[in-house]
């Protein structure tokens, strides 16, 4: 590639440079943190699925541990459901499915008004083993899955809202 064709792209692709342009999804340590994500302190979610996503968020919202004072807190109730899947003759089944559902409410702290709700599901699936303590771990693993996938969607939900909300009060 001659001298003049690289600079005429280099000066093509400058604008795209300063835009801002960043990724939202992908790996934890490729995603750009947002700022106003650790202003969230997350409420304690009932039963170990809801432990499990409470520490996970708390990784996922504020992966540096700073220590900075809350603005919002994040109340989250889970609904999860656990459904066989594939049944034989014999009634017994060789698959399963676990289903979560996750209501969001974000709190402002200095008003106590709710700012933001939504919704977050995942659905994982497994093999029901002959072995019993296969198939616990099996859907253990599912369910390990399910508090992945939901850090996932609610992190990028949160994100987006305190984007939006951030680009509101500064302009």
């Amino acid at each position: 590639m001659s001298w003049s064709r690289r600079a005429a792209l280099a000066l093509l692709l400058l604008p795209i440079a300063g835009c801002g342009f960043h990724p939202m999804y992908g790996e934890a340590e490729q995603a750009v943190l947002e700022p106003g994500l650790a202003e969230i302190s997350v409420a304690p979610i009932a039963d170990r699925l809801g432990q499990q996503l409470e520490l996970s968020l708390r990784e996922a919202l504020n992966p540096e541990g700073l220590a900075i004072k809350p603005r919002f807190r994040l109340l989250v109730s889970l609904i999860a459901s656990r459904v066989d899947l594939g049944i034989q003759r014999d009634a017994t089944s060789t698959r399963g499915r676990v289903d979560v559902y996750a209501n969001l409410i974000l709190l402002d702290l200095e008003t106590q008004k709710r700012i933001f709700t939504s919704r977050a599901q995942s659905t994982a699936a497994f093999n029901i083993l002959t072995d019993a303590y296969a198939a616990q771990v099996a859907e253990d693993d599912a369910r390990t899955r399910t508090v992945r996938d939901l850090t996932a969607e609610i992190r990028a939900q949160l994100g987006i809202f305190v984007h939006e909300l951030n680009q509101k009060r500064a302009g």
